[in-house]
């Protein structure tokens, strides 16, 4: 096997993952697994964390309204729709959003468009431009993330910005975390790191405007109470994960700042806009 972006040969890196050493892209095997997807994408289970998730997607369209004050936007993979929904109560953007799987519930009382296909079957449709394009989570469910990216310029303003957030695979998080949630190998085709993420934008014609790498504590604490599960004596595990996190956290929250700086955080979120036709690709 080669890497999907610079198509050097890959070496395993667990299970059935491979990597790119030289770009730094994860590549999960064309692999079938007997999970049902339903169990991941729940809407009981996401509502039952709203709030967690609400004061992610305000930090984040917060960033984003910097660059983007109003427009037409398109949500690829919008979900339940709700960052739609916080974007769309300012009252300064049209929202559409493509979202073949799930319902949008939070969109229920938004003025939208809704798209049930895939990405793939609109872009091949597509007939007009929007001010911004949203991809949070999605980039790394793409068969062909590559292609998809550089479709995605021709429905884009000249002036319009690409928001992205995918799981950065050299985090962190993913490196001391046993069973890291967003390996995700049922459901993945490929995970990026601050390196590769660069090159797969570059390649596809986009320069960055904003970028950085950041995680949730309480994900982080989730991810690493899975290290803990195979000790069978609850007062051992109890004891073991005391004194873990009392010594890892103090440290985890005087350096993460540091962490996400050098783009070791769990999640990388960025913005993007076209090359322009001067003197720049």
């Amino acid at each position: 096997m080669k890497c999907y972006l610079c198509h050097t040969p890959i070496n395993p890196l667990k299970n059935i993952i491979y990597e790119c050493k030289n770009c730094q892209l994860a590549i999960i095997e064309n692999k079938k697994i007997s999970k049902d997807l339903s169990e991941i994408y729940n809407f009981k289970n996401y509502h039952i964390e709203e709030k967690k998730h609400k004061k992610r997607f305000t930090n984040l369209m917060a960033v984003t309204r910097k660059f983007m004050k109003k427009g037409e936007v398109l949500d690829v993979g919008g979900g339940f729709g709700l960052f739609s929904k916080l974007l769309a109560k300012t009252g300064q953007y049209k929202i559409e959003v493509i979202e073949p799987s799930v319902i949008p519930h939070y969109l229920s009382n938004i003025n939208y468009i809704l798209y049930k296909t895939s990405y793939e079957k609109f872009l091949n449709k597509a007939h007009k431009k929007y001010d911004g394009i949203i991809m949070l989570d999605i980039l790394e469910h793409f068969k062909s993330p590559l292609n998809n990216l550089k479709k995605t310029l021709k429905i884009l303003n000249k002036n319009g910005f690409l928001i992205i957030q995918t799981p950065n695979y050299q985090s962190l998080m993913a490196k001391i975390c046993k069973n890291w949630s967003w390996w995700m190998l049922e459901d993945h085709k490929y995970l990026f790191s601050q390196k590769s993420i660069k090159i797969i934008l570059e390649k596809s014609g986009y320069k960055i405007v904003y970028f950085k790498t950041y995680e949730d504590f309480f994900d982080f604490k989730k991810n690493l109470d899975g290290n803990f599960t195979g000790i069978k004596n609850i007062i051992i595990r109890r004891t073991i994960k005391l004194v873990f996190f009392s010594l890892f956290f103090p440290f985890y929250f005087f350096t993460r700042s540091l962490i996400w700086g050098l783009g070791y955080g769990g999640l990388i979120f960025l913005i993007a806009r076209k090359y322009n036709n001067s003197n720049e690709k």
